[in-house]
């Protein structure tokens, strides 16, 4: 049996997130003896989007893959930063026509592993392409490539939206599949059909005392006078840091475990 661990940590917003992730990190690889650890970084330049500046910085700190999202051009020059980076890939359901790698192949143990990233449609804006058909198209092509095992990080906004290609890519044989985007961590992690590793989300990398990682009196303002304006990061208080820890066997392209992590730091 060729084993594979895997750490998946939730979206990083902001500095607070990349802070905690800095001092974290070390302490997660030693206790969990990883292998490759995953992050989605479409929060992580004050928590919109990012930039090739500081997915070098995530890439430092042992990052092997950077998923993003819906906030993946908010960062102005991003466009054109993005195809320097080869390991970051965008969702797959974007237009073809835009930059970026949309998944990322990586090998263990004689055994290669796909990593990619697909948009829900529910409640999201934009034009994205069907979650369910290019995942499978893509699923497909790279079988014939040589791949068998398959992480998929979900950025969907609607539950129903994540458990639906939950089940879709399981039945792909995806060996791996994650929420991300509401930045709440789920409580469902599980063996879907006792083969493929799920959890609805994994929660954030960011502020504690805060509303998804942003100041809780700039949420309030907007959410009660309806004053315009840009949500701040607070970097004040405990952070917190989130996600899961997956055994996957290469050999028979299955997951074997699903644990999730939650670490709180004063910092």
């Amino acid at each position: 049996m060729s084993e594979c661990c895997c750490l998946f940590l939730g979206d990083i917003v902001g500095q607070p997130g990349r802070m905690i992730l800095k001092k974290q990190l070390p302490n997660l690889r030693e206790r969990y003896q990883a292998d490759f650890i995953f992050v989605n970084g479409e929060n992580a330049a004050g928590g919109f989007g990012i930039n090739a500046s500081i997915a070098q910085e995530l890439k430092a700190l042992g990052i092997a893959g950077i998923t993003l999202g819906n906030h993946t051009w908010d960062q102005r020059n991003f466009w054109n930063e993005i195809d320097r980076l080869d390991y970051v890939c965008r969702p797959i359901n974007f237009p073809c026509e835009c930059p970026g790698k949309n998944h990322l192949i990586f090998e263990y143990g004689g055994e290669k592993i796909a990593l990619f990233c697909v948009m829900g449609r529910g409640f999201m804006h934009g034009s994205l392409d069907c979650p369910f058909k290019t995942s499978q198209r893509l699923i497909e092509q790279l079988k014939q490539d040589g791949v068998a095992n398959f992480i998929v990080d979900i950025h969907a906004e609607a539950s129903a939206d994540k458990y639906a290609l939950g089940w879709f890519l399981s039945r792909l044989g995806v060996t791996c599949v994650v929420g991300t985007h509401t930045h709440i961590p789920t409580s469902d992690e599980r063996l879907l059909d006792d083969k493929t590793a799920f959890i609805c989300d994994l929660g954030m990398c960011g502020s504690y005392n805060s509303v998804l990682g942003f100041s809780i009196d700039t949420v309030l303002e907007k959410a009660i006078k309806g004053k315009p304006g840009r949500f701040d990061i607070t970097s004040n208080g405990p952070k917190i840091l989130s996600g899961v820890c997956v055994k996957l066997d290469l050999d028979t392209h299955r997951a074997l475990s699903i644990e999730a992590i939650k670490v709180l730091d004063d910092l």
